[in-house]
């Protein structure tokens, strides 16, 4: 009877351990609530945890960071930008732009990702591309370009409209791009800014960040809220821990705080970042033919790392180099090194000589021997040519006909 009821426990614990990994919920994660949500490695786009990470919702004003990475991709920072009337018919959570201001592109940023304003949202649209329309344009190419299949945007801000969408991993994927910025991880990460604003009362507004988890934990670095009625609360958050940045979004959460604060958390303790080569590192020997040495050591030039943990399979690191022929430079390319996990390259980085490799000793004796029988009777006959013309020029000169 006890065997019975031992295998039929054991069943029960098998289905169960099934179906929360078929659910995409890696042993040990914290229960999230959220309707999706992701845990992305920032640096290789490595899914940690994920749930309904590809389904299309209304995400709010987490649509802010693709309109902050075009601004920063395609604008001056320091450019003075005119307040359109447009401003007018934007509502929802604004900073009090009127027509008319003239404002740094850098402050309508700011006021973009720490106070969430719709109107500078519309304000930078407009002058990157003249209209809102034609930034959503952009908006959703760019989306493409970074592997963003779920989503289509319509507007700068998120306000909701049936066809503006997009999902936790391509928010994600939005992030990860726009830290790429050195900007954008100043201010994401900023509890406080002052901007300039013409229409304040003193000329100058501080601005406070809206990201409540800033102040709640030292390794939170960013990024956006978002909320409207359609879309539940939303959250896209960053931390760093050793130089280590992960990315967790939550749509639709019961309590986004503590949902992406617990998937950060299981994300810095569950998993680490292996480092499988460093800059400057030998990965391989290339072979030379013709040289003094047969083969130069392949250096790495980038950091080839990746993420291990619960769920994850390990990465292959693959070197590909060429056949070279001396004489070979130091620091010239040799070849590739990527860094493989199953069928998708993480990362890769070239690999360049780490020395010199002269011609052999053999090789440099005959092309020595070649030159000498080359030149030598190219000498004698250039000699002998100079010789009959300084005879005939001297015979021209004393009147002997040549």
């Amino acid at each position: 009877m006890n065997s019975v009821l031992g295998r039929w426990f054991r069943t029960v614990l098998l289905v169960a351990v099934c179906l929360g990994l078929g659910c995409g919920l890696a042993l040990g994660a914290p229960r999230v609530d959220a309707a999706a949500g992701v845990l992305m490695d920032a640096e290789t786009g490595s899914v940690l945890w994920n749930k309904e990470m590809h389904e299309r919702r209304p995400v709010a004003s987490t649509t802010k960071v693709m309109t902050a990475l075009l601004a920063l991709e395609c604008s001056d920072l320091d450019a003075s930008v005119r307040v359109g009337k447009s401003v007018l018919e934007i509502h929802g959570s604004n900073v009090g732009l009127k027509p008319g201001d003239l404002v740094r592109m850098d402050d309508l940023l700011a006021s973009l990702l720490l106070s969430s304003g719709n109107d500078a949202a519309v304000v930078i649209a407009e002058h990157v591309s003249e209209s809102v329309a034609s930034f959503a344009d952009l908006m959703n190419a760019r989306a493409s370009q970074l592997g963003g299949s779920d989503t289509h945007f319509v507007n700068p801000h998120g306000l909701y409209d049936p066809d503006h969408y997009s999902s936790a991993y391509d928010l994600a994927l939005f992030t990860r791009e726009a830290f790429r910025h050195e900007r954008f991880g100043e201010l994401v990460g900023a509890k406080v800014a002052d901007v300039e604003l013409p229409s304040s009362k003193d000329g100058v507004v501080q601005l406070i960040n809206h990201n409540k988890l800033l102040w709640r934990d030292g390794r939170i670095d960013g990024v956006k809220t978002g909320y409207v009625r359609q879309s539940g609360h939303c959250l896209i958050a960053s931390g760093e821990q050793d130089g280590w940045r992960l990315i967790a979004v939550v749509l639709d959460s019961p309590d986004m705080y503590a949902e992406a604060q617990a998937l950060l958390d299981y994300g810095f303790s569950k998993f680490e970042r292996c480092v499988y080569a460093r800059p400057g590192d030998a990965v391989g020997q290339a072979k030379v033919r013709g040289g003094r040495k047969g083969t130069v050591p392949a250096i790495c030039e980038h950091e080839l790392a990746a993420v291990i943990g619960p769920g994850m399979s390990e990465s292959q690191l693959e070197v590909t180099l060429e056949s070279l022929k001396a004489p070979v430079e130091q620091g010239v390319s040799v070849g590739e090194a990527r860094l493989v996990l199953g069928d998708s390259v993480i990362s890769r980085s070239p690999l360049v000589a780490g020395g010199a490799v002269p011609r052999s000793r053999l090789i440099e004796t005959f092309l020595w021997i070649m030159r000498v029988v080359v030149l030598l009777p190219l000498l004698v006959l250039v000699t002998r040519t100079y010789g009959k013309l300084v005879k005939a020029h001297r015979r021209r000169r004393s009147g002997i006909p040549a």
